[in-house]
């Protein structure tokens, strides 16, 4: 027996059974992580969107809608950055958030917001969930346009010329209520307009009540051509020669002749109306002979004047 033991063939098949055992040991392991697998954690992306537009469901034949709100904000969030990227993008996104007015009365109502046309495996949760509406017949007039200009945005020393409009009427359609409120169309000069010059350019038309108040409403065209001429506000008055200093001893008399006799000033007309004339200060200290000095006009920081220079002939005589 204890030959047996050490022979060869007793140890090969001691490690044909160790063999086997391992074997069997790994593929009961594997097995069981097959029966219960163990994942990850899977990450979950997000993006926040402003001002998505809101898709408004309505007959817009029969009716016109107002004060309600533009666009809402949506939080979107997925496990596929791929997909959550496409619904970011404005020129790859395929879901719109939608307000549905096709059973709502004529009033004032407050719509559900959807989410319609969103991918699978993206989640949309839209702020605002419902919005208010004001829904009312439609009805469409033709108004008058009235070129508009705040003085504000006129530079000092300026002045409104000519104002000419492209369109003298154009059609408003809005709600029945509101048609019978507007007095009439404005063809407003932009605010970030200061006119020194003349302008010319394409306004946004608005409808607006008899007090000015803007009106909810559909123009058409919804712009006009705006042309505005200025020019500057001036006036003509007399340049009045000051002479100072100390005349010389030899001297009987300094008698001074302008150039020019009068000035063209410009500013604004409350400041036109303080000024009747223009001082030109002429030192005559040291003159002992007839002479022509140069000298320069001035009104003051607020006033532009021309000429800006001016020649006075200082004649003299002996005594």
């Amino acid at each position: 027996m204890k030959k047996f033991l050490n022979s060869r063939l007793w140890l090969g098949l001691v490690s044909i059974f160790f063999a086997v055992l391992l074997f069997l040991t790994a593929v009961s392991s594997n097995q069981a992580n097959s029966a219960n697998p163990t994942y990850g954690p899977v990450e979950t992306y997000t993006h926040s969107l402003s001002d998505v537009p809101i898709d408004m469901k309505y007959d817009s034949d029969k009716y016109f809608i107002s004060e309600y709100s533009y666009g809402a904000q949506v939080y979107l969030s997925s496990t596929n950055r791929v997909k959550l990227d496409s619904e970011v993008n404005t020129d790859t996104r395929k879901f719109k958030i939608v307000a549905d007015l096709s059973k709502s009365k004529p009033g004032k109502v407050s719509v559900p917001l959807s989410v319609t046309n969103l991918p699978s495996g993206v989640v949309a949760k839209v702020t605002p969930d419902k919005i208010s509406v004001t829904i009312g017949k439609r009805r469409t007039k033709t108004f008058s346009v009235t070129p508009s200009i705040d003085p504000k945005q006129i530079q000092p020393g300026y002045e409104v010329g000519k104002i000419e409009v492209g369109d003298s009427k154009v059609k408003v359609t809005s709600n029945e209520s509101t048609i019978d409120t507007i007095d009439h169309v404005v063809a407003k000069l932009p605010e970030n307009q200061k006119l020194s010059a003349d302008y010319h350019g394409s306004v946004t038309l608005q409808a607006v009540s008899a007090d000015g108040t803007i009106l909810a409403s559909t123009i058409s065209p919804a712009t006009t051509e705006l042309s505005v001429s200025v020019k500057k506000i001036t006036k003509t008055v007399p340049i009045r020669v000051n002479l100072f200093g100390q005349m010389d001893s030899s001297l009987a008399s300094i008698v001074p002749k302008l150039s020019n006799e009068t000035a063209t000033i410009s500013a604004s007309q409350e400041v036109l109306d303080t000024i009747d004339e223009v001082i030109v200060d002429v030192p005559i200290s040291g003159v002992t002979k007839s002479t022509i000095k140069t000298v320069k006009v001035s009104a003051g920081d607020l006033v532009s004047v021309e000429p800006k220079v001016v020649s006075v002939q200082l004649t003299t005589k002996k005594k």
